[in-house]
């Protein structure tokens, strides 16, 4: 019988370690372009996180869960730039964008 419930827990493991993490994923301008435009009614916001040497960084609200963008800094020229940085008392963003505008600034 215990035999059974090590099986059902290795089992869930395997099926737990399987789902994806949430975690950033490298986009060019154009496939940033179609992830907005695919899921811009479920979209609530999205937030600029800062830059680093490759990558602007982007957060955003879908529904009820957290979507990370990165795009590279050579496809998108960002006005006002900051550092990026992964410490826990990081801003969430600094300022909120609008991908249908090229991640331009909201005012």
């Amino acid at each position: 019988m215990q035999a059974l419930y090590i099986i059902r827990f290795v089992a869930l493991l395997l099926v737990l370690s399987s789902i994806p993490a949430c975690r950033p994923t490298p986009l060019d301008k154009r496939a940033a372009a179609d992830w907005y435009s695919r899921n811009a009614s479920m979209v609530r916001w999205v937030g600029y996180q800062g830059s680093d040497q490759h990558f602007h960084h982007y957060i955003a609200r879908v529904m009820d869960d957290w979507t990370f963008i990165q795009i590279r800094k050579d496809e998108l020229a960002e006005v006002d730039e900051h550092p990026y940085s992964t410490a826990s008392s990081a801003p969430l963003y600094y300022y909120l964008v609008d991908p249908s505008r090229d991640y331009r600034k909201v005012e």
